[in-house]
């Protein structure tokens, strides 16, 4: 990281707004919600704009100067500045099914590294944290990917909600079927990631998502010990919108189940 910033201090700043966006979202919980559909048909409520508002004005008090790239803001980047990436509300539809799979998820980028990780789980009170080079926590205590696990492997993927990225993504859960792997579907990238960061699921794999689904999973799968590429084994790159991380043993065959390329090149349609 670079020296004119301090990891502690920009970590208690993640922290900071990633849990008050948590408290918020537990406080709606149960309420009458005013959701919308955006274009890709994911949805979006009140919930997710609050939740955006707190963990937004924490961020503009506390680091000034600083990019922010928002699911629901928008972008509003600085040039030459680190960048926050704010996910204020993965799995929207678990959230308002009252069910508990759904995340707070930031990400700090500087000079193009994620460098930053914090994602909060709001229904247990989990805190995942990643500093480059540091290693990949959960509630203060050092998480690693799966070293050996019983059974067949197990990994999380996720089916979005634009039409053309439904189709193609169930031809990679059949081959993915094929290839030997259990199957989950966490309805988050960022909760699915978060499982494979400390064993729970041997890997993850996804397209069709934004970089707020990827940037903050993606660093600490990779603090935790795994191995995280773009599809096919691309070098990643959290703006593409695909991902492929998993425990090393898994990777390989992770990656040839889900075939050389993306089924189709599109972004977003995220849940």
């Amino acid at each position: 990281m670079s020296g004119a910033l301090d990891p502690a201090a920009l970590r208690t700043v993640a922290e900071e707004a990633a849990d008050g966006a948590a408290e918020e979202l537990l406080r709606r919980r149960g309420a009458v919600h005013e959701v919308a559909t955006k274009e890709n048909d994911s949805l979006v409520s009140d919930a997710d704009e609050a939740a955006e508002r707190l963990v937004l004005g924490v961020l503009r008090e506390r680091t000034p100067g600083f990019g922010i790239v928002s699911e629901e803001a928008g972008a509003d980047v600085v040039e030459g500045a680190p960048c926050w990436i704010v996910d204020p509300l993965d799995g929207t539809t678990n959230y308002l099914r009252g069910l508990p799979d759904y995340a707070v998820a930031l990400a700090l980028v500087v000079e193009g590294r994620t460098v930053l990780s914090h994602v909060v789980l709001p229904e247990s009170g989990a805190r995942f944290t990643a500093l480059a080079g540091q290693g990949a926590y959960r509630d203060g205590r050092r998480i690693s990917v799966t070293r050996q696990a019983p059974g067949r492997s197990l990994t999380g993927t996720g089916f979005g909600t634009a039409g053309v990225v439904r189709e193609a993504q169930r031809s990679v859960a059949d081959s993915l079927l094929r290839g030997g792997f259990e199957i989950r579907e966490p309805g988050s990238a960022s909760v699915g990631l978060c499982r494979t960061a400390c064993g729970s699921y041997d890997g993850y794999l996804e397209f069709g998502i934004e970089v707020w689904d990827t940037a903050p999973g993606a660093l600490l799968v990779e603090e935790a010990g795994g191995t995280v590429t773009g599809w096919g084994g691309a070098p990643f790159d959290a703006w593409t919108g695909d991902l492929v991380a998993a425990a090393p043993a898994v990777h390989a065959r992770l990656v040839e189940a889900g075939g050389a390329r993306p089924p189709v090149p599109v972004t977003g349609g995220a849940v």
